[in-house]
C-alpha cells in the first residue's frame, strides 16, 4: 500500500476502479438529507458498505457512516433550468457504487440500485445488512393503492403537483376572473391544463329504444359546449362534424318512420277495401238478384284500387331517398340557428331540435305520399295522413318504438349508456320512450301549428321555407332572461341561479334514494364563492338496490369539475336496511362548484361523522393507528385475518372534555394508517355538521312504575 501510495497519480480512472455493494442506512442516520428535500445539500445518503464497514453499530454507528454521493441519470437532470427528478432511494435499499478516491475509500458514489420484490420484508430496522422497510416518519405506509404524487418524490411535502385536465370553456371561465381572484385560486388555475375531451358525453352502443334520439341529443349538447370560446374555423369544423353525425343517425329514423306510416295505413286500406266490396256487392245484388254477378262486381271494385295501392308501395323507396337527400342541409340549417342563439343547452332545446327533425321527416312523407292518396280516396274513409303522423298513439310513439327495427334482439343494455369524460355516469333519456315521445311530439306539433300550414303543405326543405316549424332555438331572444313563447319557457341563456349542486342517484333497479351535497374548502365571497365536494349527506336510503347505483354530481351552471362519488348498498338479508343505500363516499372532491348562500358565513363546523371501509386490506395489526391530516386519532378494529372491519372517529359531539380534542375539518381529510405490516385498505371519511352539545348528565332518576 505504501508503494502504491507513492506512485499514485491522484487521477480518477488511472488508479484502479474499486466498486462495492452497500445498504442505505436507516432514517435516524440520514438527518435532514432524507426528508427535508428543500433544505438538503446535494444528492447524498449515508451507506454501510459490505466488506469495508463493520456489521454492527458498536464499532461504527450508523450516524458516523460516510455520505455517498448519488450519480444521477442524464434523463433525470441535474436541476439546472429546473429540470430534475427527486431521488427515489429509501432506507434499506441495496445499492452498488465505487470509490472516487480508490483504496482510500472515503468518497463513495452510488451508481445503481437493486430493485425490491414482493418478498421484501416490511419489518423495522434491527441491524446492519438486515432487510427492513423503506417507510419513514415522512414517507408513511398509508395503505393507498396509488402514490400520493406521480413524480416519485420521497417527501410527502413536495410542492410539485400533477396538472388536472379541464375543458377549454372552464379554462376560459377561470382565466376571465383571474384578476379578481384570490392568490390561492390563481395557483389552482395555473395547475390546470387543457383537455378538450373533459366534459364531453359519450353514448355507448345500446339496443335501447331511445338510443338514437339519445345520441342526437348528445351531439347537439356537445356542439353547444364546444363552440364556446372557439375560433371561426373551429366553429365551422365542429358544425360540419355534428351535421354529418346527426344526418347519419337520422337515416335510420327516416326508414322506420316510412315503414311505420305504411303499416299504419294498411289497416285503413284493408277496412276500406272490405267496406267497398260489401257496398258494391249489396248494390249489384239488389239490382240483379244474382249473387254471382254481385261477387264479380265487388271483386272488380277492389281490383280497381290495386293501382293506387301499388303506386304508394312503389313510391316508398324513392321517398326515403328524397328525404335523406335534403337532410344534410336541413340539419346544418337547424344547427346553425341553434349555435347562433343558444348559449346554454337545456333539455327543452333538445326536444325542440328533435321536433324539427320530426317535422322535416313528416313533411317529406306527407308531400311524397299525399298526392297519391287520391287514387285510394274511396277506401281510406276518414283516414288523415297528417293526423296519423302527428298522433301520439300511432305516430311518433310507434316510430320511437321501431327505432331498433322489429326483429327481436338480446338486451345488453346497462342502466345508462351515457358517460361524461372526467365525471362518470350520466342519467340520460334512458328507456322512458313514452315521455320522450310526448315531449318531442308536443314541440313538433306546436311549432308546426305556428307556421299556419296544413300537413300536405309541409314540404319545405329549408328553414326559410317554413316547413320545419317555428322553434325557440331559432329566435335570438331565447338567451334573454324571461324569454317565453307558445312552446313554453325554454330560456337558453346563462344560468340565473348557480348556487349549489345536485346529487342524482339512479340505476340498479332501486328507487327512492336521495342525498344532498356538502361543500367545503370555500374560496371567494357571495355569488362568486366556489368550493369542493367534501361530503354527501344521505337523506333517504331508498329500496330495491341489488347493486350500487350510479351517483351523478350535477352542477347546472357547469362551472365545477372533478367531483366523483360512489354508493354503498347493504346486502345483508337480515338487516333492516337490506338493499338500501347506506352510504355515499367521496372518491374525488373536485373544485369550483358554486356554493349555496347558507354556507358562505363559514359558521357550520364539519367533522368526520364516520368512516367507510371501502376495502379492508390485508395484514393489519390491532395496534395500528389511523390519523387524519388534522391530527385527529381514530379507533381501528381489525379481525383475526388482519382486515380492517371498522374505524371510529373521535367523539366530536362537542361534549366537555372532547370539544378541544377534535378539530373541525374544512376539506376532505386524508386518513393515514400507521402500520408496519398492513397494506391495501381504502378508508373514506364521511363528513357531516358537528352535532350540538346536549349538555352533561347531572342526575339519573330511575322511576319504578
Amino acid at each position: 500500500m505504501i508503494e502504491e501510495s507513492i506512485i499514485k497519480s491522484n487521477f480518477i480512472g488511472r488508479d484502479g476502479f474499486r466498486w462495492w455493494i452497500g445498504q442505505v442506512a436507516p432514517e435516524e442516520a440520514q438527518g435532514d438529507q432524507l426528508n427535508q428535500v428543500g433544505d438538503a445539500w446535494g444528492n447524498r445518503v449515508k451507506v454501510r458498505i459490505m466488506g469495508y464497514h463493520p456489521q454492527n453499530t458498536v464499532e461504527l454507528k450508523d450516524e458516523d457512516l460516510p455520505w455517498a454521493q448519488v450519480l444521477l441519470s442524464p434523463q433525470a437532470g441535474s436541476g439546472k433550468a429546473n429540470r430534475a427528478k427527486s431521488l427515489r432511494l429509501s432506507p434499506g435499499d441495496s445499492v452498488v457504487g465505487f470509490f472516487m478516491d480508490g483504496d482510500d475509500a472515503q468518497l463513495p458514489v452510488i451508481m445503481g440500485i437493486f430493485g425490491s420484490t414482493a418478498y421484501s420484508p416490511s419489518e423495522t430496522y434491527k441491524g446492519p445488512f438486515q432487510p427492513f422497510t423503506g417507510y419513514t416518519s415522512k414517507v408513511k405506509s398509508d395503505s393507498a393503492f396509488i402514490l400520493k404524487n406521480e413524480v416519485g418524490d420521497q417527501s410527502g411535502n413536495t410542492a410539485q403537483k400533477s396538472p388536472r385536465g379541464i375543458s377549454q370553456s372552464k379554462i376560459d371561465s377561470l382565466n376571465s376572473a383571474i384578476e379578481s381572484t384570490p392568490e390561492p385560486i390563481k395557483s389552482l388555475i395555473q395547475e390546470r391544463t387543457l383537455n378538450s375531451a373533459i366534459g364531453q358525453t359519450v353514448v355507448f352502443a345500446s339496443s335501447n329504444q331511445a338510443s338514437t334520439l339519445n345520441k342526437i341529443n348528445t351531439e347537439v349538447s356537445g356542439l353547444v359546449s364546444k363552440i364556446k370560446g372557439a375560433t371561426a374555423n373551429q366553429r365551422a369544423g365542429f358544425l360540419s362534424e355534428a351535421t354529418s353525425k346527426i344526418s347519419g343517425l337520422s337515416s335510420g329514423i327516416v326508414g322506420n318512420m316510412i315503414q311505420s306510416t305504411y303499416k299504419g295505413m294498411a289497416p285503413a286500406l284493408n277496412k276500406g277495401l272490405n267496406k267497398l266490396y260489401k257496398k258494391v256487392y249489396a248494390t249489384v245484388l239488389a239490382a240483379t238478384k244474382k249473387s254471382s254477378l254481385a261477387k264479380k262486381a265487388g271483386t272488380a271494385a277492389q281490383v280497381a284500387m290495386v293501382p293506387g295501392v301499388k303506386a304508394i308501395q312503389d313510391a316508398l323507396p324513392c321517398l326515403a331517398q328524397n328525404i335523406l337527400g335534403s337532410m344534410l342541409d336541413t340539419v346544418k340549417g337547424l344547427l346553425k340557428g341553434l349555435i347562433d342563439n343558444v348559449q346554454n343547452f337545456v333539455s327543452c332545446i333538445g326536444d325542440q331540435f328533435l321536433g324539427g327533425l320530426m317535422n322535416k321527416i313528416i313533411g317529406g312523407i306527407a308531400s311524397g305520399i299525399g298526392p297519391l292518396l287520391g287514387g285510394v280516396g274511396k277506401i281510406l274513409g276518414g283516414f288523415s295522413l297528417g293526423g296519423f303522423l302527428r298522433s301520439k298513439a300511432e305516430g311518433l310513439l310507434g316510430i320511437a318504438k321501431a327505432l331498433t327495427c322489429d326483429s327481436p334482439s338480446k338486451n345488453y343494455n346497462a342502466e345508462t349508456n351515457e358517460w361524461v369524460i372526467g365525471s362518470g355516469a350520466k342519467e340520460g333519456l334512458g328507456a322512458a320512450v313514452d315521455k320522450i315521445a310526448d315531449n318531442i311530439l308536443a314541440a313538433a306539433n306546436i311549432a308546426d301549428s305556428l307556421t299556419e300550414v296544413s300537413a300536405g303543405a309541409i314540404q319545405g326543405l329549408s328553414i326559410a321555407g317554413g316547413g320545419l316549424g317555428l322553434f325557440d332555438f331559432l329566435n335570438p331572444s331565447v338567451s334573454n332572461p324571461g324569454f317565453s313563447s307558445p312552446l313554453g319557457k325554454c330560456y337558453a341563456g346563462p344560468p340565473l341561479d348557480c348556487a349549489g349542486i345536485k346529487v342524482n342517484i339512479f340505476g340498479s333497479n332501486g328507487v327512492g334514494a336521495a342525498a344532498k351535497a356538502i361543500i367545503g374548502n370555500v374560496v371567494g365571497e357571495y355569488a362568486e364563492a366556489t368550493g369542493s365536494l367534501i361530503g354527501i349527506d344521505l337523506t333517504n336510503g331508498g329500496s330495491g338496490y341489488n347493486t350500487p347505483p350510479f351517483i351523478e354530481i350535477v352542477d347546472k351552471c357547469n362551472k365545477g369539475y372533478g367531483a366523483v362519488a360512489r354508493a354503498v348498498v347493504d346486502y345483508e338479508e337480515d338487516s333492516p336496511t337490506y338493499q338500501q343505500v347506506v352510504d355515499i363516499y367521496i372518491v374525488s372532491e373536485g373544485e369550483n362548484y358554486p356554493v349555496v348562500e347558507d354556507n358562505l358565513e363559514g359558521d357550520i363546523p364539519y367533522i368526520v361523522d364516520h368512516v367507510v371501509v371501502v376495502d379492508p386490506g390485508f395484514n393489519y395489526d390491532p395496534e395500528d393507528k389511523v390519523i387524519d391530516n388534522e391530527g385527529n386519532e381514530y379507533t381501528i378494529y381489525v379481525d383475526d385475518n388482519g382486515k380492517i372491519v371498522n374505524v371510529l372517529p373521535p367523539n366530536s359531539s362537542g361534549a366537555k372534555g372532547t370539544v378541544t380534542k377534535v378539530k373541525e375539518v374544512k376539506d376532505l381529510p386524508e386518513l393515514i394508517v400507521e402500520t408496519k405490516t398492513g397494506f391495501g385498505a381504502i378508508l373514506k371519511p364521511q363528513i357531516k355538521p358537528r352535532p350540538d352539545y346536549q349538555g352533561e348528565v347531572e342526575q339519573v332518576i330511575d322511576c319504578v312504575t
